[in-house]
C-alpha cells in the first residue's frame, strides 16, 4: 500500500485506530477502486469499506458527498481537501504548505489545484491536523488560523523498521545492484527533497578521494520537475556509483536502512520527515537538515547540516564515515529517539480531536 507520505499516513493511522477500542466509533474506510483492503483490517468489526473514483474530482465532488448521505457518516477525516457538500463536519490533516513557501518547486498545475482547495478547505474544516509544531507555525503564518484550531499529532513509525540481522544482506544488496557499502537517502525525486547538493557533495567524495569506496543509493519515484537531479548525475560522471532503486516496498526498505552506512536526508523544507525516523528505528546513523522540521523529529540524535552548503554535506558524511565512535553514539540516540513516535499514540490523540468536534 505504500508509495508516499500521504499513503504511510493514512496506512499507519488506521494500523492505530485498529488497536484501540472505542465503544461510540465505527469507521468507514474510503478506498480507491482496485485498492485492497490493509489485511490487518479484515477482521476488525469496527471497520467497513466504501469504493469511490480513483479520480480526485470524482471522489470529491460526487462519491465522497453523496456517501456521507447513504452511509449516515457523523464525521469525515480527509487529507488537504474537503468537498463542498457534505452531511457532517469535516477535519483535515494537512502535512505541510511546502507549496506556499516554495512554489517554484511545483508544477503550475499542482500549485493552483493546492492554493484553490486548500483555501477552502481550511475554512470549512472544524479541526486541522498537521505533523509538527513547525507546520503549524507554517498554517497559521499562511492561513491567518487561530491556533486552537491546529492539533499537532505527531506521525508514528511502523514497527517493521527495525535492526535485523544480516542473513538476509546478499540477498537484498543483489536484488537491487548494491555492490559495495553505501550511503543511503530515501525521497520521492522532485526539488525540495535537495538531493541535487547531495550528488554534488558525493561526487566531490569520490573525486577528491581515491580511497572512498562508497556508493550512493537514492531510493524513491520520480515525481515532478527531475530533470536537474539527473542533469547533476550526468555531469558528475560518476553514474556508475549512484543507483537509482525507484520504488522500494517497506519490507525491503527495513534492510537497506540496516545495511546503510549512514542516511542523508538534505532536505530544504519537511512538514514531518518520515524517512529520519524510519532510519533511527532501524539503527542508521542519520545526517539531515537544520530547516524546517527536521530538528524538531530528529532532536540530537542525528547530525544537522546547513542544505544549501555542500561542503557541509560532504563534511558531515566524512566525519561519520571515519569515526566509528560517532557512528556508534548516533545509532544508540537515534534508536532512542525513534521511540517516541508510534500510530497507537498518533491514533489516540486523534480520537481525542474527533471528540472534540462530535461533543
Amino acid at each position: 500500500m505504500r508509495q508516499g507520505g500521504n499513503e504511510t499516513y493514512v496506512y499507519g493511522l488506521l494500523n492505530g485506530l485498529s488497536q484501540i477500542e472505542h465503544p461510540d466509533f465505527k469507521y468507514i474506510v474510503f478506498l480507491s477502486e482496485g485498492i485492497p483492503v490493509p489485511e490487518f483490517l479484515l477482521k476488525n468489526k469496527c471497520f467497513s469499506f466504501a469504493t469511490v473514483s480513483p479520480s480526485a474530482a470524482l471522489r470529491f465532488i460526487v462519491d465522497i458527498p453523496r456517501k456521507t448521505y447513504t452511509e449516515g457518516l457523523n464525521l469525515l477525516h480527509t487529507q488537504y481537501h474537503l468537498p463542498i457538500i457534505s452531511r457532517c463536519p469535516g477535519i483535515i490533516t494537512l502535512h505541510d504548505v511546502s507549496f506556499l513557501r516554495y512554489p517554484e518547486f511545483f508544477p503550475k498545475k499542482l500549485y493552483w489545484q493546492l492554493k484553490l482547495s486548500l483555501l477552502y478547505s481550511i475554512r470549512k474544516s472544524k479541526k486541522i491536523i498537521t505533523v509538527s509544531e513547525f507546520s503549524k507555525r507554517e498554517i497559521i503564518k499562511f492561513y491567518d488560523v487561530e491556533q486552537d484550531k491546529v492539533d499537532v499529532i505527531y506521525n508514528g513509525v511502523s514497527e517493521n523498521f527495525r535492526p535485523v540481522g544480516q542473513e538476509d544482506k546478499e540477498k537484498i544488496l543483489k536484488k537491487y545492484g548494491i555492490k559495495n557499502p553505501y550511503i543511503l537517502s530515501v525521497s520521492n525525486l522532485q526539488p525540495r527533497k535537495n538531493l541535487s547538493r547531495l550528488i554534488k557533495a558525493f561526487s566531490s567524495l569520490v573525486k577528491n578521494n581515491e580511497k572512498f569506496s562508497y556508493d550512493l543509493v537514492i531510493v524513491g519515484r520520480k515525481l515532478w520537475l527531475c530533470s536537474e537531479i539527473f542533469n547533476e548525475i550526468r555531469e558528475a560522471n560518476i553514474q556508475e556509483r549512484i543507483i537509482l532503486t525507484g520504488y522500494v516496498p517497506e519490507e525491503d526498505l527495513v534492510y537497506l536502512y540496516n545495511f546503510a552506512e549512514v542516511f542523508v536526508y538534505p532536505s530544504l523544507y519537511e512538514g514531518f520527515g518520515l524517512p529520519v525516523v524510519e532510519a533511527m528505528a532501524c539503527g542508521c546513523p542519520v545526517i539531515t537538515s537544520s530547516v524546517s522540521s527536521l530538528p524538531e523529529v530528529a532532536g540530537k540524535a542525528g547530525i544537522m547540516v546547513n542544505p544549501y552548503d555542500v561542503e557541509e554535506i560532504l563534511q558531515a558524511i566524512n566525519g561519520i564515515i571515519d569515526n566509528s565512535d560517532l557512528k556508534r553514539n548516533l545509532k544508540i540516540e537515534g534508536l532512542k529517539q525513534s521511540q517516541k513516535f508510534s500510530w497507537k499514540s498518533a491514533a489516540e490523540k486523534t480520537l481525542k480531536v474527533y471528540e472534540s468536534v462530535l461533543c
